[in-house]
């Protein structure tokens, strides 16, 4: 009998991962099932022996592969068989790891695995939701069509990380630029002029000494300034490598003003659209919940989708348990109710997506338009400081001349 690896969910909630011998993965299947567990992935062992090596290469970006869904998806709808598919995409690939691991997954499946068992080897590149969609398409016979709408959910997240890290590089830059603008000015323009005052005996206006007094500060400490910078900044990574240290992270940067309700919205999307996804192509709903949660790319949204999950296998629906979730706002929770009631969820879901995906582009547009006027009042504020510091002594030596 061959063992297979299986992913399951206790009455509990807890997840259990195991491997055991079984004739077939149904008879598995119905087996933990008597056992009181919910199934969420079964797979021959041999689908997660030691991970096969690939050049390092390029990174493998989502865009590679929504590229690579929809080829295999128009050349399966053309009749072409899966490994003459592989093998003309494989030659054509721009990207060099992806081309390896092509290859790679081709001979396995000549050896006799399926499409899906052949990715999961490769966990790196192809995740989980990635090879539970696969294998959805596979059973269900219906594996073009899955691959399309699988192209189609990386198109759209991936277009949304873009939009995320487009609204996170612009105070980025700026909050950069205020930095290096004024180091410049209380390291270099402002000892310009101090050395000017000094050859005068003025008694100078408070507001050009504390510039003076900062910039003097600034100076004498500027080693240790910038050896504190770096030090804060690696512990801060280290910190939030941990996993208390990187939910505290998670936490702050949903409740950052702006941004956190930019982030909560986006996360929101991909809960909805992951979701509604999978479960369009038949993930099963807790299979489903454990990937989204897997995906979701914050501690704090993953907790809350882990409960929702331990409550569905627990007897309660999706509904209940997103209500009982402060993440979730009221709307989500009516809308998934609607859906659960209507038995159309997976559509309800994609409503929800695109919702709150408008809602990105919309918070996006507002941190645009409320940055540009803080940049110009800011550089404004800075530049009357300055010149006030400076020309304040100057009118009183002029003013000392003509008396």
């Amino acid at each position: 009998m061959p063992d297979f690896v299986f992913t399951a969910k206790a009455v509990g909630g807890k997840t259990v991962q195991d491997t055991r011998f079984a004739d077939s993965e149904l008879s598995l299947v119905s087996q933990l099932r008597k056992e009181g567990l919910v199934v969420i992935a079964v797979a021959p062992a041999s689908a997660h022996s030691k991970p096969v090596r690939t050049r390092r290469g390029k990174r493998v970006k989502v865009r590679d592969l929504a590229i690579l869904c929809r080829q295999l998806s128009t050349m399966l709808e053309a009749g072409l068989p899966v490994l003459e598919s592989l093998d003309g995409i494989g030659d054509q690939v721009e990207n060099e790891r992806l081309g390896d691991v092509l290859a790679q997954v081709t001979s396995d499946i000549e050896a006799g695995s399926t499409l899906s068992q052949a990715l999961a080897k490769h966990d790196r590149i192809f995740s989980v939701l990635f090879v539970s969609m696969v294998k959805a398409g596979e059973e269900s016979g219906a594996l073009p069509g899955v691959l399309g709408r699988l192209a189609d959910y990386l198109e759209a997240r991936d277009a949304l990380t873009k939009k995320i890290m487009s609204a996170s590089a612009y105070p980025a830059f700026i909050a950069g630029f205020f930095i290096f603008a004024v180091a410049g000015i209380m390291l270099f323009l402002i000892p310009q002029f101090e050395g000017i005052f000094e050859s005068f005996d003025l008694e100078l206006p408070l507001l050009t000494k504390t510039l003076i007094g900062m910039s003097r500060f600034i100076g004498r400490n500027l080693v240790w300034e910038i050896l504190l910078g770096v030090g804060g900044g690696i512990f801060l990574w280290k910190w939030g490598a941990t996993p208390g240290g990187r939910r505290k992270l998670d936490e702050l940067i949903l409740k950052a003003p702006v941004f956190g309700k930019l982030v909560l919205k986006a996360a929101i999307a991909r809960f909805s659209r992951t979701l509604g996804t999978l479960m369009e192509n038949g993930v099963t709903v807790i299979a489903a919940l454990e990937i989204v949660g897997e995906t979701s790319g914050n501690l704090v949204i993953q907790s809350a989708v882990e409960e929702v999950s331990v409550g569905v296998v627990n007897g309660s629906t999706i509904s209940e348990k997103l209500a009982e979730s402060p993440v979730f706002p009221k709307m989500v929770v009516s809308m998934v109710a609607a859906g659960e009631g209507s038995g159309n969820l997976p559509q309800m879901l994609e409503k929800v997506s695109e919702f709150y995906t408008r809602e990105v582009d919309a918070a996006i547009s507002g941190l645009t338009s409320m940055i540009e006027p803080a940049l110009i009042v800011g550089l404004g504020a800075i530049v009357t400081v300055v010149v006030l510091a400076i020309y304040l002594p100057i009118f009183q030596m002029a003013t000392g001349i003509g008396a």
